[in-house]
């Protein structure tokens, strides 16, 4: 090799390693704490976000990937703050006119170097008119923290923020937990935001065990929603935690449920135990993210404890129920007050 190429190729080789090593290393550096308490917010001054059409005996839930506010956009570190704060109003705008009860949220972030310093699921709480937020800073440090979230009006206790054991080359992920409160439901009800591991089933599965483990140890109904990053089949992890968990989930096998631009996939998911059923379920075409909003109406199952069949009888594992709507599109959001000039 000549000495001309070797002085090319060599810084060529040593900055690639370097890079290398650094991507390697960073999701390490930033992982959040195992298990910790996870960041709360309260706005006293916000009523009545949820669902007020329903009775006490209904739930109107969503999740959310957010993908850092950043909207269809190709990465947020191209877009200005003002358009993420724009991009955080679609999202409150969404939510408060879906009038959702419990909302959960993937990569939220707070004030972050590739925002402008926006505490987006700050943002997202006030503006969505919750009173309720609790956050995990399932990634944190280097002027970067963002992870799971849940939002509601309704009073929760024992809330709960796990981050994955760290690994090469892909930031780490988490889950957020609370025990919620309804009339319906005194005891409570544990709730759960969850994004799982976007490349491995092996990691997934790992992942998945801890979800499992920990809810094992709850003795209370389960509502899991968030971003699997998988869709279901015999041995993927969606699959997983609902067998070991006994969850319903709706038409698991659909074709017609894909909940990311790219490939239509289904990567997000909502599962209930079988204290409850479901009446209506849809993927929203609103444009606020690189994933679909997936909204949920679930209701008590009567008498369920008792034994008795409801007249609308929960799924077994597998089977599907459906009201004759699956994936339509919403009409236009009806602007809240207070809206954010456009710009870019």
């Amino acid at each position: 090799m000549s000495e001309k190429l070797k002085r090319i190729l060599i810084p060529i080789a040593v900055t690639g390693t370097i890079i290398i090593l650094i991507t390697a290393v960073l999701p390490c550096l930033l992982s959040g704490e195992t298990e910790t308490e996870p960041t709360t917010f309260h706005f006293e001054k916000n009523t009545a976000s949820g669902n007020q059409d329903y009775d006490n005996n209904q739930l109107i839930l969503m999740t959310l990937n957010t993908g850092h506010g950043r909207g269809n956009g190709l990465t947020q570190l191209l877009q200005s703050r003002k358009k993420i704060e724009k991009n955080a109003y679609k999202i409150a705008e969404t939510v408060f006119n879906e009038k959702i009860d419990i909302l959960a949220l993937q990569e939220v972030d707070g004030p972050s170097f590739w925002n402008g310093g926006l505490n987006l699921i700050k943002e997202i709480t006030e503006k969505s008119k919750f009173k309720n937020g609790i956050w995990s800073k399932n990634v944190e440090g280097l002027k970067l923290d963002y992870g799971t979230a849940i939002l509601s009006d309704l009073s929760y206790s024992n809330a709960k923020s796990r981050t994955f054991k760290a690994r090469p080359f892909v930031l780490p992920k988490g889950f957020t937990l609370a025990i919620f409160k309804t009339a319906e439901f005194k005891s409570g009800i544990c709730v759960v935001s969850v994004h799982l591991d976007p490349l491995l089933a092996s990691i997934r599965q790992t992942q998945s065990s801890t979800i499992i483990k920990t809810l094992k140890e709850i003795d209370k109904p389960i509502i899991i929603m968030g971003d699997f990053n998988c869709g279901y089949s015999k041995k993927s992890t969606v699959k997983m935690i609902a067998d070991e968990l006994d969850l319903q989930i709706w038409e698991p096998e659909s074709k017609t449920l894909g909940t990311y631009n790219i490939g239509n996939r289904r990567l997000d998911w909502i599962m209930i135990s079988k204290e409850f059923e479901f009446i209506d379920y849809n993927v929203l075409d609103y444009k606020i993210s690189d994933h679909h909003a997936v909204k949920a109406v679930i209701r008590h199952r009567k008498n369920y404890s008792s034994g008795e069949k409801s007249s609308f009888d929960a799924p077994q594992r597998g089977q599907h129920q459906s009201s004759g709507r699956s994936a339509n599109a919403v009409p236009a959001a009806t602007p809240l007050s207070g809206s954010p000039s456009e710009g870019s």
